[in-house]
């Protein structure tokens, strides 16, 4: 873990736009899906690939397979949830393109991890700067 003194997590389920949204952790995503996460507006559901090794399948522009064994991180699930909120929220704005750019959904899951993991508090949350 990158940032070993932090406790990284992600929420079991969180509002926006008015619905309600549930997050599972599936252990075969990238098996089953060939993704490291999925979102449903249908569902209210994003699905994130679990922490652990995985098995990818590649296949190159030759159509020939190779397998490669991936290591997922607590850092790659909240990326991966950071990007699927990207994807929900162009998509409720009617960014049908944008949304489809991955280029641009990849750079906000990178940019809101590193928010994220950069973020520090206070130890007393009550005090007020002026």
């Amino acid at each position: 873990m990158l940032y070993s003194e932090k406790t990284l997590t992600i929420p079991t389920e969180f509002t926006l736009f008015g619905h309600k949204y549930k997050i599972v952790l599936e252990k075969d995503l990238i098996t089953t899906e060939a993704a490291y996460g999925t979102a449903s507006e249908d569902l209210k559901l994003i699905r994130i690939q679990d922490v652990g090794q995985v098995l990818k399948t590649y296949t190159d522009e030759d159509g020939k397979e190779e397998k490669v064994m991936l290591t997922i991180t607590d850092e790659t699930v909240i990326e991966t949830f950071f990007h699927e909120i990207t994807h929900i929220i162009l998509d409720a704005m009617g960014e049908d393109s944008m949304s489809e750019n991955e280029k641009l959904v990849n750079i906000m899951g990178k940019a809101w991890l590193e928010i994220y993991l950069s973020l520090k508090y206070e130890k007393d949350s009550n005090k007020k700067e002026v």
